[in-house]
């Protein structure tokens, strides 16, 4: 008996983990292929809020975590910028667990908004703003809205699979 819920335990973390490692490989290996996009859904992003918001402040920054360091490890840019902006929306969409219910599909939309856009700003200025490029609306017709646009149609989709996931494996 205590074997199974052991297992059991193990196999509900490698299917989190899969998750995160699929939607990682997708947006930065698979999207880039497709040329006729000029942006992107940030599938991670979306992972990382929605993680917060159904399993609170604790669970939002460990995947913001391990998010952020995949995301250092694969840019091999300054170490510490990913982790930083992924644990901070991980935790602060966690903060929202026990005040909102879960299956709230407009709320899921506006966190996806705010989040993409506050990940996009923090992406300007770290690697843009601080470079002196100033261009900000370039960065926004061009790189930021479009993406909030593909964040927020793929949030419609992903929300409702993670959300079902969590629904079942809290059910058994």
């Amino acid at each position: 008996m205590r074997k199974d819920g052991f297992l059991k335990k193990n196999l509900i973390l490698l299917a989190h983990f899969s998750i995160i490692f699929f939607a990682f490989i997708l947006q930065t290996s698979i999207f880039p292929l497709i040329t006729y996009l000029r942006s992107t859904p940030n599938l991670v992003l979306i992972i990382v809020f929605t993680y917060g918001l159904l399993y609170g402040e604790n669970i939002g920054i460990i995947v913001g975590i391990v998010v952020g360091l995949l995301f250092d490890m694969y840019f091999d840019e300054t170490f510490g910028v990913y982790v930083l902006i992924y644990s901070i929306i991980g935790y602060a969409n966690g903060i929202l667990h026990d005040s909102f219910y879960g299956d709230s599909i407009s709320l899921s939309m506006i966190l996806s908004i705010v989040n993409c856009f506050a990940f996009n700003i923090y992406i300007y200025v770290m690697h843009f703003l601080i470079r002196g490029r100033i261009n900000i609306w370039y960065c926004l017709t061009r790189i930021i809205f479009p993406n909030i646009m593909f964040t927020l149609i793929a949030t419609i989709i992903i929300y409702k699979f993670l959300y079902d996931f969590n629904v079942i494996r809290k059910s058994e």
